[in-house]
């Protein structure tokens, strides 16, 4: 056999395979023992020979799996030796004329639940052309020492031929069948398994969002409390000139804090619309740069001339400032910005900070989990909610080291214009034109 996931959900593991190998085994000896005791002596040394050979193959392939269980192609081989060992009990005990010869639908049932589909019908490809080898090279039944009569009768051939038809046919349904209801069920469980873990990121964005609802309602208290102390200390006459600075400082941290304040409120209740892309971008840019002054990033237009009046979601432009501030910490406050529009409708932006590495468990765990922040790769909770909102968007983000240095992430969105009207200009300038969020 070949990996799980390619096979049956219920059924796939070896030991299952095994143990209906033995079972077919046990089948075929009991049925050929009772024949042999009540109906005819088609016991002879051959077919000792051929079940003693078939048990000790099971018996190599069980102990097979059981030392090398990661490689599933022992599953396989013994069911095509199954096959091909029923073969020739039938051909030395009468051929098609054997009813034994339905036990082939048994070992490709097997291999319907448990192998993938091309396996399956290999398998069935093969069981058919044994079957009807059979009809050429046999072994006659006998009885009180005459061979059986009516295997030359047209009407008997007529049946044998019917028979083997209608085995093809059932080993064909079957395999149909049983490979389409495995693949359903592997379907509803990959489903199953997105939809929980859709439901986990949807507990976890509540709990942030009620979390982050409860920190501006305790932060807004404070605040107020610090802008009434502020107001109180400018009317005291003895402050000195440097006070006086201080305090004009810390009445502008102070209402920073409180237009972020009043911005996260507005975000959330103001509606959707159109916006035009980069002069937005430049906007926000502007704003991240009054939070966070000591920030030079350089931005990259990309030779882009004209602006797209688009559709995009207020959690888009947290998630990139997200990202942007990770780049930032980890790149000791200077970034690199790249914006693309590939055929109008792909949004492609890059962001490169030229400090720190990641490594591959990082990279490959990047956005799915939230993982231990520390500076300079960053990696914390911003990152893994970034993951999840462009997810959300439709959208995808990657991260990558540079082969310059430092750490690559890579933003591709889908984009919704608003309207086929007349671009706007953009007015960043030349081709590579630079943005600067700080000195």
């Amino acid at each position: 056999m070949e990996t799980d996931k390619a096979a049956g959900p219920l059924f796939s593991k070896l030991p299952f395979v095994q143990t209906m190998r033995w079972l077919f085994w046990l089948a075929l000896t009991i049925s050929l023992w009772l024949t042999d005791h009540f109906l005819l002596p088609v016991l002879g040394p051959e077919l000792w020979r051929v079940l003693l050979a078939l048990g000790l193959v099971n018996g190599v392939t069980t102990w097979l799996c059981r030392r090398c269980p990661g490689w599933r192609g022992w599953g396989v081989a013994g069911l095509l030796f199954d096959i091909l060992a029923l073969t020739l009990v039938v051909a030395f005990s009468g051929g098609v004329m054997n009813p034994v010869a339905s036990l082939y639908l048994f070992p490709l049932l097997i291999a319907a639940l448990t192998c993938r589909a091309r396996v399956a019908w290999l398998l069935v490809a093969v069981a058919t052309a044994c079957y009807l080898s059979l009809f050429r090279w046999y072994r006659p039944l006998t009885a009180d020492g005459h061979p059986h009569q009516g295997a030359g009768e047209p009407l008997f051939n007529l049946h044998l031929v019917g028979m083997w038809l209608t085995f093809g046919l059932s080993a064909v349904l079957i395999t149909a069948a049983v490979s389409w209801l495995i693949r359903r069920l592997a379907d509803k469980e990959r489903q199953l398994r997105q939809a929980y873990q859709n439901q986990q990121q949807q507990e976890r964005f509540l709990l942030l969002g009620m979390e982050s609802a409860s920190v501006a309602h305790q932060l807004s208290t404070p605040l107020n409390n610090l802008f009434l102390l502020a107001e109180e200390l400018e009317q005291e006459p003895a402050l000195s000139a440097e006070g006086k600075a201080h305090l004009d400082t810390l009445q502008r941290q102070l209402l920073l804090c409180r237009d972020v304040l009043w911005q996260l409120k507005h975000r959330a209740e103001a509606p959707a619309g159109p916006v035009w892309l980069f002069d937005s971008l430049r906007g926000y840019l502007a704003r991240w740069n009054n939070l966070r002054p000591d920030v030079h990033c350089q931005w990259y237009d990309e030779g882009l001339r004209q602006d797209y009046r688009v559709w995009l979601d207020e959690p888009f432009w947290a998630a990139l400032l997200n990202i942007l501030d990770n780049a930032a910490d980890a790149g000791e406050n200077r970034v690199e910005l790249y914006t693309t529009v590939i055929d109008g409708r792909l949004l492609d932006i890059g962001i490169h900070n030229r400090q720190g590495h990641l490594s591959e468990e990082q990279l490959r765990r990047a956005g799915l989990n939230q993982q231990e922040s520390a500076k300079p790769a960053g990696l914390g909770m911003g990152v893994w909610l970034a993951h999840a909102t462009f997810s959300r968007l439709d959208g995808s983000l990657t991260l990558r080291n540079h082969a310059e240095g430092g750490v690559y992430a890579r933003i591709r969105l889908p984009l919704r214009l608003a309207g086929e009207g007349s671009p706007c200009p953009v007015s960043t300038g030349g081709a590579d034109a630079a943005f600067s969020a700080g000195g």
